[in-house]
Formats: C-alpha cells, structure tokens, sequence
C-alpha cells in the first residue's frame, strides 16, 4: 500500500478510499473509466463527481453510504429530497425504528380525521406536522436499515439474493 496521506481536512472521498485499504491506482483499478489522476481531483476538490463517478467508489470502496453523501450533499435535487441517512449498527437502526412506529401508532386516528376532507386546515396544521415529522423519522430509519443491508452485503457477506427472493415472495 501506498503512503498515507497527512493532508488535514480530507474530504469523504478520501476518507473512504483510505479507510478501503487503497491507493488511488489500486481503487483505480477497481472502476471503469476512473484514473488514479480523476480520483486525486475528486479528493482535492478539484472536480465533481458525476453520479457515475459515485457509484463507483461506492462499489469500489464498499461504501455505498457515499450514494446517500453524494445525492444529500452534492446535487441539487437530492440536497432538496434527500436527507442524510447514517448508517449505524442494526440493533441502534430496529430500535429507532419500532420507537418512531410506537409514536405515531396512535396517531393513525388523528391522521385520518385530518385527511378526511382531503385537505388540512390551519386548525389541523400542528397536529399534521408532527405526524409528519414522525413519518420522516421512519422513513430515516427504514433508509438506514437498506443502507446497512448494502453495507453488510458487502462487508460480511450478506446474501442478498435470498433477501431479494424472500422480499419478492411476499409481493
């Protein structure tokens, strides 16, 4: 392996490619169509990313929490859409999820009532709002559950085909 870098204030790109054990040749080796001299660019902010870009560090630095960056952070659509998703273990992950679906298990009455009518009026706003944040909070939480899923697969070998395949079962 290459020598490590000493440059304060890594970006993302480098931090992951370091942490993946890999030179920028060996990482390049592992794209398409991504030299050792684009990866330096990237890292040193020099050029953006494309998304196809992106998509191979991800593959390439077992990273794919760097498609959530990329999209939360870097483009537009993704910055108004996207929220950062962090991956943490599945214990912390299935936690924060039954917590969120517990709170707003009894507000599914509330958010009836509200959508009734098929709109929400000043008087419905507040309680509408806080269902709503608390359906961003699964939703979080069901992103960093497919997230880990990703990451595990790669990692720890994780067999995603028989996931897929019990997933589809269930259609």
């Amino acid at each position: 392996m290459g020598k490590q870098s000493t440059r304060e204030n890594k970006t993302i790109y480098q931090l992951c490619r370091e942490a993946a054990g890999l030179t920028r040749a060996e990482a390049s080796e592992k794209m398409d169509a991504v030299s050792d001299s684009k990866i330096e660019k990237f890292e040193y902010e020099t050029q953006e990313p494309t998304p196809y870009d992106i998509l191979q560090m991800a593959d390439a630095y077992k990273r794919p929490d760097l498609c959530n960056y990329y999209c939360s952070h870097k483009c537009e659509i993704g910055h108004r859409y996207v929220p950062e998703v962090e991956v943490t273990d599945l214990s912390n992950i299935i936690l924060e999820t039954i917590a969120s679906l517990n709170e707003i298990n009894p507000l599914t009455g509330r958010l009836i009532q509200i959508a009734r009518d098929g709109k929400i009026s000043d008087d419905e706003m507040k309680d509408f709002a806080y269902i709503s944040k608390k359906l961003d909070e699964i939703s979080l939480a069901i992103d960093s559950l497919n997230l880990w899923v990703d990451k595990t697969a790669g990692e720890q070998g994780l067999n995603l085909e028989l996931l897929n395949a019990e997933k589809e079962k269930l259609k």
